[in-house]
């Protein structure tokens, strides 16, 4: 491991389930466990040799998919400056990923500055919250993370059907609240979700999350994975949190 810069405000966090660590920030930003879920729920074809990452933030995302497929080449988009930082910093100690790359974009003006269905998969983790809904965080980085105050739910998709051809994968993650919404983004730019699988947060309570895979042009049935629960009524991780900790992430070959 290459030493890299870590400010005051930062910690290096070794990523569960993998043999990799990550600089993190420590005030509200690090990366969370939906991360982690939306990275195994990927699913990998042999026709797979380009992804892209939008909103990739300090990469986690970015790297964990590397991680479990160490084949393809994957690009992250950030528009925050620290977070791009950030993502090159991580990149620096952990120079055994080769292929792996950051760009300082906005995703909204990925049409203006990529080639049309230049991607076989597309990941993302997008801002959670409509603009006024919710309490917006004094952080501005986690403000900017978690609400739409530089791109919508519905430009997320719109870019990811863009930087796909015909039969390319969109996989994304939000919460329970929006699903009808970005079903409803989805389909309207051409996306047939192959995929979903509902995530609870404790034991006997209602889906938080819902993880969805689309495919561009797909008109086939879709399947509904079983929900996975975060923790059990004790609040200790649950054993599918407990295996994806231990046995690690599932890789590709």
């Amino acid at each position: 491991m290459t030493e890299a810069f870590i400010d005051v405000d930062e910690r290096l966090d070794t990523i569960p389930g993998t043999d990799f660590s990550l600089i993190q920030k420590i005030d509200g930003t690090a990366f969370s466990i939906d991360t982690l879920l939306l990275a195994d729920f990927v699913q990998f074809t042999p026709e797979m040799m380009t992804a892209a990452d939008l909103g990739s933030g300090s990469g986690i995302l970015s790297f964990l998919i590397k991680y479990r497929n160490k084949n393809l080449q994957i690009t992250g988009f950030e528009l925050q400056k620290d977070f791009y930082d950030l993502s090159t910093r991580n990149m620096q100690i952990n120079k055994q990923f080769e292929g792996l790359f950051f760009e300082a974009m906005d995703i909204r003006d990925i049409p203006s500055r990529i080639l049309p269905e230049s991607y076989d998969l597309v990941v993302s983790n997008p801002p959670y919250f409509q603009l006024g809904n919710g309490r917006l965080p004094t952080n501005p980085s986690r403000a900017q993370a978690r609400h739409e105050l530089n791109g919508t739910v519905l430009n997320f998709v719109e870019s990811a059907s863009y930087m796909l051809p015909y039969g390319g994968r969109f996989c994304v993650v939000i919460p329970i609240s929006r699903h009808e919404e970005i079903c409803k983004y989805m389909a309207e730019c051409k996306f047939g979700i192959k995929r979903k699988e509902f995530v609870i947060p404790k034991e006997g309570e209602e889906p938080h999350l819902v993880m969805l895979e689309g495919e561009k042009f797909y008109g086939g049935k879709f399947e509904e994975m079983p929900a996975i629960t975060i923790h059990k009524k004790d609040n200790s991780f649950s054993d599918e949190l407990q295996k994806l900790f231990t046995a690690g992430l599932k890789k590709y070959s």
